[in-house]
């Protein structure tokens, strides 16, 4: 898959990390989308139909396990929007529940930097078969 047409939809509500990893993801050549709490995910992923969703679990309004649970079971984007959730819930609880409810990746934020999630959404979408 080519990197730059593919949509990448960072849901993240801390101002202050979706400046810095936006920044650094719109650099590395991705479309990026951003959403800043769930019902802004749901709308955005039914409007634009990203390639991959990097999913924050604690959002306001709704959130990520509600906005995971409500993707998955859309029947247009099965096989089309990958979901990786995109969290500091570290528990094994955590990370099982996400799971099961779908995710198709667990990334624990405070392991990336931002150049290091940037090679993460390159390896991703490279192994995207299409």
């Amino acid at each position: 898959m080519e990197i730059s047409k593919a949509k990448v939809l960072l849901a993240e509500d801390e101002p202050d990390l979706m400046e810095i990893f936006s920044l650094k993801l719109k650099t590395s050549g991705f479309n990026l989308l951003t959403a800043g709490n769930g019902q802004t995910v749901l709308d955005l992923v039914k409007k634009e139909k990203p390639t991959l969703v990097l999913l924050d679990l604690v959002m306001p309004d709704m959130d990520g396990y509600a906005v995971l649970a409500e993707l998955k079971k859309d029947k247009n984007l099965k096989g089309k929007t990958l979901v990786y959730v995109w969290s500091n819930l570290t528990q094994k609880s955590e990370i099982d529940k996400a799971h099961k409810l779908g995710a198709d990746g667990y990334l624990i934020k405070s392991s990336f930097t931002p150049s290091k999630l940037a090679e993460k959404v390159t390896e991703i979408l490279t192994s995207i078969k299409k």
